[in-house]
């Protein structure tokens, strides 16, 4: 069994997302003994693995495709490949003319086209969205940007229903 000093010790110097700072940062130890952000003393952040970066000087023109996560704190332009994976923009990101194929997708800075995720798309209240969404779930926090449009329409259910006759469904 893993004492909680050992398990502190092992997460302090993360990188974690912080919930009031908004960005990526680092866990310390406080003095009262908590995991807290390194930058504000926020308890208010999660451990989010990220495994692949597009740093803030980077600038990117063209088709990007990952078999990881991704986080985008720079400027990418064009298409953004991630499979079933979780792409994550930073409040400093920038996508334009964007076609983002992702498993989901989180917003804290700015995007410009048209996004697709197999799972959700998530506008956090830094963000701001210009385009077309296609997902089957979809969160925008108060404070957050979006223009354009959104289907939800979830993959079409082709397993037969016997119970439900034409009658029956007419009244869902």
């Amino acid at each position: 069994m893993t004492s909680n000093s050992g398990v502190r010790r092992s997460l302090e110097g993360r990188i974690v997302l912080c919930a009031d700072c908004n960005a990526n940062r680092t866990l310390s130890v406080s003095t009262s003994g908590n995991l807290v952000c390194s930058t504000c003393g926020s308890d208010n952040w999660m451990y989010q693995p990220i495994t692949a970066i597009v740093k803030e000087t980077v600038s990117i023109k063209g088709e990007l495709s990952v078999e990881e996560d991704l986080t985008i704190e720079g400027r990418v332009k064009g298409r953004i490949e991630l499979k079933d994976h979780i792409l994550w923009i930073s409040p400093n990101g920038k996508v334009v003319d964007a076609q983002i194929h992702a498993g989901s997708v989180i917003i804290a800075g700015n995007v410009m086209g048209d996004i697709s995720a197999s799972e959700m798309v998530a506008i956090k209240s830094s963000g701001s969205m210009a385009g077309n969404i296609k997902c089957p779930r979809i969160s925008i926090a108060d404070g957050a940007r979006f223009k354009g449009s959104i289907d939800t329409e979830a993959k079409a259910d082709t397993t037969a229903r016997p119970d439900l006759s034409k009658a029956a469904l007419a009244h869902l």
